[in-house]
């Protein structure tokens, strides 16, 4: 295949912090070495830019003009003939900015979202008992919350929840459940994660879905692996799945559904000395690429 990598070195809007280092210590941990290894053409890695000029007060408004930034490399990407995009991302507030280019690059605009992630990031404003931005993104990809931003990430409408599924989440506020079953959202507990026949599991998760988009992008928060894979995780979960579940999770993933972009995102290397989640998060993506 010929893959395009976008990155997005940001915490949030914050450069050079924590999380905004990931996306480097990935490429450090020789993703692009590998894919190559498995004849894959890799072009250079493209990296979002965010100038000071476009900087304001306001937090909403900076992540709405880097999703605006990131999606359009995504689009771009694929306008050039990419066949697949790895975004390579900060933290889950980015994933906005990869919805949006997945769905600008799929001719119908019918693009759904598979969310990998230790906690549900679906809260609004109004829900939200800390108020942090990072608990909002996938609630914005839904259109709950934040038009602004939702329509700066190139997200016309939100995603209709018989497009998405929430995976590997065990840390999930009442509200957040609520919405769930509200909502009738398709999930998987961690700890349904940990039986036996993860793959089993997934498919029939996953494949009642797959006529509900025509292009997925695969949203990997790599919090959902535990302490254990990923030392320092700011938010560790009660629960979290093996790392054979995930790797085989993520590969039914893209066996079943036509995931075009993959994100890694959450990683903060100034906490993993040995860097380890690194080489996690290279193993997940070369998992979902060979699987697709």
């Amino acid at each position: 295949m010929n893959i395009a990598i976008v990155c997005v070195p940001f915490s949030n809007d914050v450069a050079r912090w924590g999380v905004a280092a990931g996306p480097q210590a990935v490429l450090e941990a020789g993703l692009i070495e590998q894919l190559q290894a498995r004849g894959h053409t890799v072009r250079p890695p493209t990296w979002v830019e965010f100038s000071k000029a476009e900087r304001t007060r306001d937090s909403v408004t900076n992540l709405a003009r880097i999703s605006a930034h990131q999606s359009d490399l995504i689009a771009q990407a694929f306008a050039d003939n990419a066949d697949y995009v790895i975004c390579l991302e900060g933290n889950c507030c980015h994933a906005p900015g990869a919805m949006g280019g997945t769905m600008r690059a799929t001719p119908s605009h019918r693009a759904g979202i598979i969310w990998y992630d230790a906690h549900g990031d679906m809260h609004t404003m109004q829900t939200s008992g800390s108020g942090m931005l990072g608990g909002m993104p996938f609630a914005v990809i839904m259109g709950w919350e934040f038009d602004d931003w939702r329509e700066a990430s190139g997200i016309a409408t939100g995603v209709p929840v018989n497009a998405t599924a929430l995976i590997g989440a065990s840390d999930l506020d009442v509200e957040e459940i609520a919405a769930i079953e509200t909502h009738h959202m398709p999930h998987l507990h961690a700890a349904d994660m940990t039986a036996p026949n993860t793959r089993g599991r997934m498919e029939s998760l996953l494949k009642p879905l797959a006529a509900n988009a025509d292009a997925w992008y695969l949203h990997f928060d790599i919090d959902v692996s535990g302490p254990e894979e990923v030392p320092g995780a700011h938010t560790p979960a009660p629960h979290w799945p093996a790392r054979s579940e995930l790797i085989e999770a993520v590969a039914t993933t893209a066996r079943v559904l036509p995931v075009k972009v993959f994100g890694l995102a959450a990683y903060n290397p100034g906490t993993d000395l040995e860097r380890k989640g690194a080489n996690l998060g290279v193993e997940l993506v070369l998992a979902a690429v060979d699987a697709a």
